[in-house]
């Protein structure tokens, strides 16, 4: 069927025509209310006229009376003075505090941020200002607070100097590239900062102590150009947020429940800082890629920026599901959120709420359900039980109250994807948009980790050497080339334990190294032959893995 042209062009509206939805059912509405806003700036004009002619009037009459008298009396000077100076100064005072406020109102755009109300704005615009303040000595702050916080790279709680201190501070700043100001002539947005210290607060029932402190931006404006001046504090802001917020790159922070008493709602706490692993690390950095989570890890870059994903990720005890958690955060740039479903005081309202926009500090995040076995087996052998129910989950999945993107990673053992435990919990299951199972490790998957692992610490063996080493440690009579179960947790202690032992034997040296204690140690070349003696000693992996914790699936 070929369509006319005129049928082809779309239809728009002329522009002095409304859309308005047609209703079926012919009904009678009341009229939609005209919303404008009265200017009354002549208003503040008046009175800031009224309050200058008022300061100005008196001040040149009480002056000229003053120098009239001062000059016709001389002897009443000192009378004079007394008797009038103390009472002119405090009302004329009284009167330009009052027109300085009036003029603050007509000439100024003022914007207040406080740091109880808004956390993270509050840090991200202080940091912007440390950053650019700290630049040199001029401009520098002078005046600290030392506090203990975490460091963002390693995690380890550092001492710092804190821009603000318990005084207050003010500063003038200036916006530089902002595409609005161009419109009006202007290169730059010139702020005032007033830094407002406030006063201690205890919060909780942990009785921590919080300070009301507050930030007072200050712009000289006019009704022209008021609204690009808003706009361009409002960018400022949004990259301060932004910068705060953004993921360091090489970590991943985690975030967990924290409550003061069990009556208390838990809020999310800093936890701590994991370094991201990939394919390419070695030693704890090097994670063991498998196929079956490419398809995950595909999805959640295609969907989860739009989109809230659920995954389900089984396996037993000690094959990586929990560093496959880390893993894909790494990837995805999201922090970690670990909530764990057991605990019989969190429930459907709470997990709602803990779940919500304003509960937690990012945008789009990654919740980790670990154990989630223990939850299924709640739910089919109890169904009626305490804690958060079936129905509570799901409706936080998908539903009204559901995060609108996002990943939700779901780990446990093998039991979780059994289909007796699927046909019991339909509806949870059907919400999981993908399933990956991680088995235990094949001959490929333990000579690349055997590699990957050691090289860190044998950073001078060559290819040929290093073929020659996976295949005396993977021969056939020994425990790894063999018929047994073995995990990345398995394989991973043993070969910290090997290493362990060549360092009580002298077999290298400690070198300095940043990534942590024992780090550093690396093989010396002339002792390399035994040390690899040592970790393919066939006796002491039977006796290591007999001793390793049984694990039954």
């Amino acid at each position: 069927m070929v369509l006319s042209q005129s049928l082809r062009r779309p239809l728009t509206p002329p522009s002095d025509v409304e859309l308005t939805c047609v209703d079926p059912q012919p009904t009678f509405h009341a009229a939609r209310p005209r919303i404008e806003v009265v200017r009354a700036r002549w208003k503040e004009y008046v009175i800031g006229s009224t309050l200058f002619v008022a300061l100005v009037v008196p001040s040149v009459t009480v002056f000229s009376v003053v120098v009239g008298q001062w000059q016709s009396s001389t002897s009443q000077r000192g009378w004079l003075i007394l008797g009038f100076g103390f009472y002119i100064v405090a009302a004329l005072k009284s009167l330009w505090e009052v027109f300085v406020r009036v003029c603050e109102q007509i000439l100024f755009l003022r914007v207040e941020l406080r740091k109880m109300t808004s956390p993270m704005l509050f840090e991200g615009v202080s940091a912007s200002l440390a950053a650019a303040a700290e630049k040199n000595g001029h401009t520098c702050s002078w005046d600290h607070e030392v506090v203990q916080e975490h460091d963002k790279v390693t995690g380890d709680i550092t001492v710092k100097l804190r821009f603000w201190s318990s005084k207050q501070r003010s500063m003038t700043v200036h916006l530089d590239g902002c595409g609005r100001l161009a419109e009006y002539g202007q290169q730059s947005l010139a702020v005032h900062v007033q830094f407002s210290p406030g006063e201690d607060v205890v919060c909780g029932r942990d009785s921590r102590v919080e300070r009301r402190d507050s930030l007072t931006m200050s712009v000289g404006s006019t009704p022209g150009r008021v609204l690009a001046d808003k706009a361009v504090l409002s960018q400022w802001f949004e990259e301060s947020y932004q910068s705060q917020v953004k993921p360091v790159d090489g970590v991943v922070n985690v975030y967990a429940l924290q409550e003061s008493s069990t009556d208390w709602v838990p809020t999310w706490s800093f936890e701590r800082v994991k370094p991201c692993k990939s394919a390419k690390g070695t030693g704890h950095d090097f994670f063991l890629e498998r196929a079956s989570l490419q398809k995950v890890l595909a999805d959640a870059k295609l969907w989860s920026r739009s989109a809230l994903r659920v995954y389900l990720i089984a396996g037993p005890p000690g094959v990586g599901k929990s560093e496959f958690t880390l893993w894909l955060a790494g990837q995805m740039r999201l922090p970690v959120y670990r909530l764990c479903l057991s605990s019989p005081r969190l429930t459907d309202d709470r997990l709602s709420q803990l779940l919500s926009q304003s509960a937690v500090s990012h945008n789009s995040i990654l919740v980790q359900v670990d154990e989630f076995q223990e939850t299924v087996q709640r739910w089919v052998q109890s169904p009626g039980g305490s804690g958060v129910s079936p129905g509570g989950f799901c409706e936080c999945l998908q539903g009204s109250t559901a995060m609108s993107r996002g990943v939700v990673v779901l780990t446990g053992t093998s039991e979780i994807v059994n289909e007796s435990v699927k046909r019991q919990l339909p509806a949870v299951f059907r919400r999981v948009h993908r399933e990956a199972h991680l088995s235990w490790m094949g001959a490929q998957d333990i000579r690349y980790f055997f590699r990957q692992f050691l090289l860190r610490f044998v950073p001078a063996n060559t290819l040929r050497d290093w073929a020659h080493c996976e295949d005396l440690f993977m021969d056939e009579s020994g425990p790894w080339g063999g018929t047994r179960h073995i995990s990345v947790d398995m394989l991973k202690q043993y070969l910290m334990h090997q290493i362990t032992e060549a360092s009580c034997m002298g077999l290298g040296v400690d070198k300095e190294s940043s990534a942590g204690i024992g780090a550093g140690f690396q093989v010396l070349p002339e002792r390399m032959a035994q040390f690899f003696n040592l970790v393919c000693d066939w006796e002491k992996a039977a006796l290591f893995l007999n001793s390793y914790a049984p694990v039954t699936q």
